[in-house]
């Protein structure tokens, strides 16, 4: 009796065992059964908001269950990021990610409770790459400009998003590569960046969303951070054609939690690939409304994107002495 006790006891085991492997697989199978919430780390009405709901509504079509826009600022969106790091891994909380929450705060932020390791990247939304703005005719050229700024070192300024914000390590690295130094004027955000320019607070403006003034010639484009010329500015030379090897923009993608199964990755890759094929058009032109291009980046390229810009945002916090270790 014992004998045929323990057997029966050990199979209720292996039962027990072999359905709780099942089940997060069926779990996945059925993926979604239920509406799927997308956070944004911003408040309505700007690009990450905006962007985030018109895509959402768009993959709605493809998932059968609603993919809905829940916004939760602050932080320069870190609280969002927060949130989703430490939710259930099963698909339902997914981030709209950009640079400054995953891949340069947890570098310089102490008392954060993630790394860009805590999050799956999905497919990519749009890019929105830097540009080296001047006033028109105050430079013809990058290399007039680095020229100048070698010929009178400490004489001019630059305006940026904050300081220690990601377009500060940007610049960082460039002026490293570049030999030079210009003093640094932050401001809260980038309309206020472009602004000091305009009213010659300051003689650069590391920032994107530019092209508008560039086009009505109120400003010159010097440079974009970009791996090609873009098709809307093709006289303006990338960096890297300029002898400085750098691809840096503010980027828009999709995420989810670490340890997300693939099957459900899967299925939220395949749903936004057949929105951006039926709603490409309308997807980029929202995008241009906030000088960004569709960049629908697949897990992979995003994998080697990230990794590329941490190693950079790595190497320059650490040169301005900001880097947190270990991360």
């Amino acid at each position: 009796m014992k004998l045929g006790k323990y057997v029966s006891d050990a199979l209720l085991q292996i039962v027990a065992m072999v359905c709780l492997a099942v089940a997060p697989l069926s779990a996945a199978a059925a993926y979604p059964d239920h509406p799927v919430k997308l956070m944004v780390g911003f408040t309505p009405g700007g690009p990450a908001s905006t962007i985030s709901v018109m895509i959402a509504k768009k993959v709605s079509e493809f998932l059968e269950h609603p993919m809905v826009v829940e916004h939760k600022p602050g932080g320069s969106a870190t609280l969002a990021a927060t949130y989703v790091a430490k939710s259930k891994p099963d698909g339902y909380t997914l981030f709209t990610a950009s640079d400054s929450p995953l891949l340069t705060a947890p570098l310089i932020t102490p008392d954060l409770t993630y790394t860009l390791d805590d999050f799956i990247p999905v497919v990519g939304y749009g890019i929105s790459p830097c540009m080296i703005d001047v006033k028109m005719g105050r430079w013809n050229s990058l290399n007039d400009l680095i020229a100048d700024a070698k010929k009178n070192p400490g004489k001019f300024s630059y305006s940026t998003q904050g300081v220690n914000s990601f377009t500060h390590m940007f610049v960082k690295i460039f002026f490293d590569q570049a030999g030079i130094d210009l003093k640094m004027i932050p401001y809260p955000g980038t309309a206020e960046a472009i602004a000091a320019l305009l009213g010659g607070h300051v003689d650069v403006a590391f920032v994107g969303g530019t092209g508008g003034l560039y086009e009505a010639g109120r400003l010159d484009i010097l440079a974009i951070s970009e791996k090609d010329r873009l098709g809307n500015f093709p006289k303006v030379p990338t960096l890297k054609e300029l002898g400085y090897p750098l691809i840096f923009n503010a980027a828009y993608f999709l995420s989810a939690p670490k340890g997300t199964p693939k099957e459900v990755t899967d299925k939220l890759t395949a749903a936004h690939q057949k929105a951006f094929a039926k709603y490409g058009d309308e997807i980029g032109a929202t995008l241009k409304k906030f000088e960004m291009y569709p960049a629908f980046l697949s897990a992979k390229e995003l994998v080697d994107q990230n990794n590329y810009r941490r190693d950079l945002f790595r190497k320059a916090a650490k040169s301005m002495g900001i880097y947190v270790p270990n991360r």
